[in-house]
C-alpha cells in the first residue's frame, strides 16, 4: 500500500500565501478607487463643459462634485454641512445657503452615493438649507432638480416657512410617493398616474431628473426625466408668486440631492433639452 506523505507548511511558506494575498486585495482596493476617482473625474468634466453657464439668466446652481460646492473640512463621508455654495458664473451675486449651528439640521455629505461615485446631499427629514424667498416673486422660472428620495412619503424640496395666501408660497416636491407638484398654494399642478401614465414613474425610490417652467402666459409645465412633451401640463394663466416668504431646501425632505438650478425665465425647449441632456449624461440617466 501507498503511503502518502503528509506537510505542512513553513513559515515562509504560509508568509508568502499572505503577503500574495495582501497584494491582491490591495490591487483591488486601489483598482476601485481609481475607478471611483476617474468617474468623480469625468463626472467634473461634464459639469464644468454643460451649457448651465452658457444658457443666460442663470438664478443659482447648486451640485455636489465640484470642490467649490462645499467647505473643504466638509468634503468627507458623513460630514455634516453648513453649507451649500452657489456655482453660478454668470453672475457676482451668489445665492449661497446655510443651515442652523445645530447639527440636528444640518444635511450630510455622502461620498461616492451616486452611480458609486458621485456625492450626494443627503437631507433626514429635519436637515434644511435656507433660501431667499424673492428668487420666485414676480418672475418666470424654469427649475431643474435631481434627487433620489429614501422613503415614500409627502416630502417637499422647497418648502415656505410661513402661513401662505393663494400665489404666495412655492412648494416643490412629492405630495406623495406617486404624485409630484409645482405648487403655489392653491394653484398647483401635480403629475401623477390620472394626469399621465408616464408620471406612474414617479412612485418608488430611484435617481430623477425633475424639470418645471412657469411663464405668466403659458402657464406651469413638469417634464419627468426630460423629454419633448410634458408629463404634466397647466395653460391656466395666472399671476406669478406675489409675496417673498422665508422658504427652506429640504425641511421634510427624506432623500438625497445631486443638482439644483433655477433660471429667472421659462427656457425654450432647445435650452431645457440641452441642460436635460447634460444631466442625463451626468447621472447615467435614460432621457424619456
Amino acid at each position: 500500500m501507498t503511503k502518502i506523505s503528509y506537510r505542512a507548511f513553513s513559515l515562509i511558506e504560509l508568509s508568502i500565501v499572505i503577503l500574495i494575498v495582501g497584494i491582491l486585495v490591495a490591487g483591488v482596493t486601489t483598482s476601485s478607487r481609481l475607478i471611483i476617482r476617474m468617474r468623480l473625474q469625468t463626472a467634473q468634466s461634464i459639469t464644468v463643459s454643460s451649457p448651465v453657464n452658457t444658457v443666460k439668466d442663470l438664478v443659482f446652481w447648486f451640485e455636489t462634485t465640484l470642490e467649490k460646492s462645499f467647505n473643504d473640512s466638509e468634503e468627507q463621508n458623513n460630514a455634516f454641512l453648513t453649507a451649500w455654495y452657489d456655482n453660478n458664473a454668470q453672475s457676482s451675486l451668489k445665492y449661497n445657503v446655510f443651515t442652523s449651528a445645530s447639527t440636528a439640521s444640518q444635511p450630510k455629505y455622502i461620498e461616492n452615493f451616486f452611480n458609486g461615485a458621485l456625492p450626494s446631499v443627503r437631507f433626514d427629514g429635519n436637515d434644511f438649507f435656507n433660501i431667499d424667498g424673492n428668487i420666485f416673486v414676480n418672475t418666470n422660472f424654469t427649475i431643474f432638480v435631481v434627487e433620489r428620495k429614501n422613503v415614500a412619503a409627502d416630502l417637499w424640496i422647497f418648502h415656505p416657512l410661513q402661513a401662505c395666501s393663494t400665489n404666495e408660497c412655492l412648494h416643490v416636491g412629492y405630495r406623495s410617493d406617486n404624485n409630484f407638484s409645482l405648487a403655489f398654494y392653491a394653484n398647483d399642478l401635480d403629475c401623477n398616474g390620472s394626469v399621465s401614465s408616464s408620471c406612474s414613474d414617479l412612485a418608488g425610490i430611484k435617481l430623477r431628473i425633475h424639470t418645471m417652467t412657469f411663464s405668466k402666459t403659458a402657464g406651469k409645465k413638469y417634464w419627468l426625466n426630460g423629454g419633448v412633451n410634458p408629463d404634466a401640463f397647466d395653460a391656466t394663466q395666472i399671476a406669478s408668486i406675489t409675496t417673498a416668504k422665508t422658504g427652506r431646501i429640504g425641511g421634510n425632505y427624506n432623500g438625497d440631492l445631486a443638482e439644483l438650478i433655477v433660471f429667472n425665465r421659462a427656457l425654450n425647449d432647445e435650452e431645457r433639452q440641452a441642460i436635460e441632456s447634460y444631466l442625463a449624461k451626468k447621472y447615467l440617466l435614460r432621457i424619456t
